[in-house]
């Protein structure tokens, strides 16, 4: 029931892409912004649309309300996000056999190098506390519990071909790298650059803790981002 009502909502509003792409971008970055500034339950219809330099009308035209609106948004950010060719084609660049090791620079680089700051919506709502909605909660417990089953098939993979080592648990392993990616995210967007040094520094060494010794031996880890984006000494686990 939930799936379907996911792909329902995701439907409708790819739908509405179509016809009026250039309005919800503005929508998106508007509700970004309060939601960054004021936080949920600060952040108002009357604001967003202001934000964006458009009319109340423009808004409702899509949605019913600040929740239907923030819950399609989760969803067009998780699949655009995805399916990125940005993305896509750095990934297939990379020469790291770990699957584990290509999805997280590709998702720092597509977020942090291509500036693509609707990944931090769903990180900024799940801070908040009292969420009103019951299908936004959800919703954004479904999207946590997807991400979460999708690194731990990554980090199973890696362990299969002998890249991870074996005895860790891959669910511990993926919550980690989420809350990882999660504060680079969040402290990047918040311009917290002092903090977000470090966590990457230490998302490295966490990283290189999981990788099989033969595995660092001939691929090592380094870094995280492409040389113009480092702004760090490189890290290394022997």
């Amino acid at each position: 029931m939930k799936a379907e009502k996911s792909r329902v909502r995701s439907q409708l509003v790819k739908a509405k892409y179509v016809k009026g792409e250039a309005t919800l971008e503005k929508i998106r970055e508007a509700c970004l912004e309060e939601i960054t500034l004021r936080g949920y339950h600060r952040t108002s219809v009357c604001e967003i649309v202001r934000r964006a330099n458009l009319t109340r009308g423009a808004f409702y035209n899509y949605w019913n309300s600040l929740d239907d609106c923030l819950a399609d948004l989760v969803l067009a950010i998780r699949e655009s996000l995805q399916n990125d060719p940005d993305r896509i084609e750095y990934e297939k660049s990379l020469k790291d056999k770990s699957e584990m090791v290509r999805r997280v620079k590709a998702n720092l680089f597509i977020i942090l190098e291509k500036k693509r700051r609707q990944a931090y919506l769903p990180i900024a709502l799940l801070q908040e506390k009292g969420l009103p909605g019951d299908d936004l909660k959800e919703l954004l417990h479904d999207y946590v519990n997807r991400l979460k089953e999708e690194w731990h098939a990554v980090i199973q993979h890696d362990q299969d071909q002998g890249y991870i080592l074996p005895d860790l648990d891959a669910e511990a392993v993926a919550v980690g790298i989420m809350n990882s990616i999660g504060g680079i995210i969040h402290n990047s967007e918040l311009k917290f650059r002092e903090l977000s040094q470090p966590l990457e520094n230490a998302l490295i060494i966490f990283l290189n803790s999981c990788l099989t010794e033969s595995y660092r031996r001939e691929y090592p880890l380094t870094e995280l981002l492409p040389i113009n984006f480092s702004y760090k000494k490189p890290v290394v686990v022997k």
